[in-house]
Formats: C-alpha cells, structure tokens, sequence
C-alpha cells in the first residue's frame, strides 16, 4: 500500500472512530445538562477540567514522546518494547504522585473557587490519575505504529463506556457524584482492555529503563511544558469565569465551548496520523510527502469545518434550545463567538504536531506561550466587563493569535509552499455566504434562508475547491472501508 493511501485509510479509520465519539458527544452533553443544571455541569466541568490539568502535568509529556520513538523503532521490537515497558512504569509511578497531591490540595482549590462541593468530587477523581496516564502510553503507543484500527475501537469504547456509565449513574439519582463516577469507571475498564490489545505487539522489558525514561521525559517535558500552555488556552477563560463569576456562568459557558469544539475531532483525526506520519517523513528526508501531506491536510480539514461551521452559526439558537433547553439560552452567544474562533484554529490543528515531528517541539512551547499571555490577559479584561461573551472573544483571539504563528513558522521550517489564493477565494466565499444570511434573516424564516444559503455553499467547495486528485482519494478511501468492514 502506497504512502497517500495508508494515510488515507488511516485517517478513514479514525474518522470512523471520531463520528461514533462525536455523536455520542452530542447527546451526552444535553442530557447531563438537562439532568444536572447549569450549577452541576459547571462544578462536572471544573472537576474534569482541573485534574486534566495535574494529569497533563504529571505525565510529562511522556504520552506525547511515546508517539514518536514507536513510529521511529517500529520495525525494531526490542526497542519497541524497552520504551513501551519504560513509559508505563514511568507514568504509573508519577501518577500515583499526582493523586496524593490533588487529594492533599482539593480543599484548597475548593477555597479558591468559593466552591465548596468541588474538594469532596476532586478527592474522588485523584483515584483515577494513574489510570489516566497509563491510557494515554497504550493510546500513543498504537498512534506511533500508526495502528489506527485499534486506535479508534480503543477511542470508540472509552466514550461508549463514559456515556453508559454517567447515564446510567445519573438516571439512578447519583447526581454529579455519579457523572464522575462514572467517568472514572469507564477509564478503568478500557485500559484492561487496551492492556491486552498492546500485549498483541510487545512484550514487557525493564531493558534499559532508565535510558529510555531519561529520554522520554526529555524529549516529552519540552512537549509537555508545550501541552500545558495550550491547556491554559483552552480552559483559561472556564477556569476565570468560575473565579470571576458564578458556578452557573460556569456551566452556560460548558455548554458553549463543547458545542464549539465538537467539530474539532475531524481536524484532531487528521492529526492523530499526520504526526507520526511527518516524524517518519523528516526522517527519512521524503519532504515531497511531508509537503503534500501538510497542503492536503490543511484544506481536508478548511472544507469540513467551514460548511458545518457555517451551519452551525446559522442555527446556534435553534440548536442549543432543541438539545438542552429555553435553559440554557444564554449560552448562545458566545457559542456563535466561539465557533469563528474555532474554525480558523481547527484549520491547522492537523498540522499542530509538525514541530515535534521535525524535533522542534520547543517551538510549540514559544507558541503557546504567546496565545497563552494573550489569552490570559484578555480574560482578566474582559470577563468581568462583558461576562462569558468576553471570555469567548479573549479566546478566539487567542486562537487566531496561535493559528498565525503556526502556519508561519511550518513555511519557514518546512519550505512548504500554501495555497494562498486557495484560502482567500474560500474565505470570501464564506464571508459572501454570512453577508447574505445576514441581510435576508429578517424575511425569510432562519430554517429556510440557512438551508438555502448552506446548500449554494456546499455545492461551491465541493465543484470549486476540491481537487480531482481528492475527489480520487476520497472515493478509493470509501472503497476501502467499505471493503474492510464486508470482509
């Protein structure tokens, strides 16, 4: 199988895999919404949120890492398994460390938050860090061999089991209690079973732990340091909102960010393969590839999210009250604020493993670190003036800010060539679409302008703004799936 079509099937595999945690994203929200309110959303969010932060800290980046040493030493099982073995004890180690600090520190940022129920709930989720870090090892080990068949049936499992879980804790009258509960037993579950699948391709070794500890928390601290900056990113402005405001602004703005960043997952899948992939690439000197690769990338991933972007602009009312309620109204503005923010970064969220693939995983740390001060700043400026809608407007500047950084210096790195005039006819398209939404909204009802309007646009990028080259692809790819599941 040539390069372009294992690249092809690989992102089809996980593609498959994201749709199914996608759509079970999409119900699982509104029916914890519905069932917990805005209050105990926002105290579920704040919960996940922080101990994703310690875990991301704890583990050093280590996940990460594995991803590429597997693509590196993949045709090498002795070393395959050696940093394996090295990487799981590792992260066991720190994560048992990590779940005695965040019991030891949950009353404290309970304090801090003026939230008291938050320091019972985190001291109930530190049992799970260990777990958490060991997944991540086994998920980054099949990413790295570019396994992504069992990559995505792992992925798919974890969130069927989450939604079964917290569902079925939540309809027993558990409450929040159980929605963490049952978070915390569906990871648990999984990585058995994501145990015995990894035991399929290595054995284990404590061969020369601590070298390959030594440079796995090397290579991975960079990236870490990296990670924990976008961690700030990402949840700056629901961590500021909850010191700011109110657990119930908290919970509005959940719903806000989930429904924004859902679509992420089609970039993210692209990514999943593109890194390991751009790794491999960069070193065996195959730059024409790595080239193509980044282009085609990026605009797969321009296309998907303009057209459901834009869909989802249009009907942001109609969606949010359908799903979770009258409720929940005042989590449609900044959701429209939002989703333009997370469109323009989820362009180049497939190539957001580039720098690391070509060793220069500092750069995703410099990176950031810019959007990071700019997110921060913006957040403590605007929150307690406009409220969540400042929140969402630091946020998507932040995300432009980190968009741009990105795609320069992937030019100056890689000697890629982008499609400039690609872009701008798309964007102006798009931009022509909005204004003519806008300017008939008011005679026209919504379900019928934005049906319209949507349908004209799809057509446009599909005739327009897909190649013949991936239109080939595409159909060799559903080919391929089509094929694999008959057999």
């Amino acid at each position: 199988m040539n390069a372009a079509k294992k690249f092809a099937l690989d992102v089809g595999w996980v593609f498959i895999g994201s749709m199914v945690v996608l759509l079970l994203h999409f119900l699982q929200k509104p029916i914890m919404a519905r069932y917990l309110g805005p209050d105990g959303l926002g105290l579920f969010s704040i919960v996940t949120m922080i101990a994703g932060i310690i875990t991301l800290i704890a583990g050093l980046g280590i996940n990460s890492a594995v991803v590429k040493y597997m693509a590196e030493y993949k045709d090498n099982k002795g070393k395959l398994s050696a940093v394996f073995s090295s990487a799981f004890i590792t992260v066991a180690i720190f994560g048992v460390v990590a779940s005695v600090v965040l019991f030891a520190f949950s009353d404290k940022l309970a304090g801090i938050f003026d939230m008291p129920s938050l320091s019972y709930l985190l001291k109930i989720y530190a049992f799970v860090l260990p777990f958490s870090l060991m997944y991540g090892v086994i998920i980054g080990f099949l990413n790295g061999l570019r396994e992504m068949k069992y990559y995505s049936l792992i992925n798919t499992l974890n969130s069927i089991m989450i939604f079964l879980f917290i569902l079925t804790f939540l309809f027993l009258g558990f409450g929040v209690v159980g929605a963490v509960l049952g978070d915390m037993l569906a990871l648990i579950i999984v990585l058995i079973i994501a145990g015995i699948i990894a035991r399929k391709f290595v054995h284990f070794t404590i061969t020369d732990y601590r070298k390959n500890t030594k440079k796995l928390t090397s290579f991975g601290s960079q990236l870490m340091f990296g990670n924990t900056i976008n961690i700030i990113n990402y949840q700056a402005d629901t961590l500021l909102i909850a010191y700011f405001l109110t657990v119930t602004d908290v919970g509005y703005y959940a719903v806000a960010v989930s429904m924004s960043r859902f679509f992420w997952r089609i970039p993210q899948s692209i990514q999943m393969v593109a890194y390991p992939a751009t790794s491999e690439y960069w070193t065996k000197g195959e730059i024409h590839p790595l080239h193509k690769m980044i282009n085609n990338s990026m605009k797969y991933s321009a296309r998907f999210l303009l057209v459901i972007g834009l869909g989802v602009l249009f009907f942001a009312k109609e969606i949010i009250i359908f799903l979770f309620g009258q409720s929940f109204l005042s989590s449609v503005f900044p959701f429209q604020i939002l989703v333009i923010g997370t469109v323009i970064y989820g362009i180049v969220i497939p190539i957001g493993g580039t720098f690391a693939g070509i060793g220069r995983p500092d750069l995703s740390l410099k990176i950031a670190a810019i959007g990071a001060t700019a997110n921060v700043l913006l957040n403590v400026l605007l929150i307690p003036r406009f409220g969540i809608a400042g929140a969402a407007v630091a946020t998507i500047t932040s995300f432009i800010i980190i968009a741009a950084l990105v795609i320069h210096f992937t030019i100056k790195l890689t000697k890629v060539n982008i499609d400039t005039k690609w872009y701008v006819s798309l964007f102006t398209i798009t931009l022509i679409a909005i204004a003519a939404f806008s300017a008939c909204s008011d005679k026209i009802p919504v379900h019928i302008l934005g049906s319209l309007v949507l349908s004209i646009y799809a057509i446009i990028v599909f005739l327009f703004f897909l190649s013949k080259e991936d239109k080939t692809t595409l159909k060799e790819l559903i080919r391929s799936i089509v094929s694999r599941r008959g057999s």
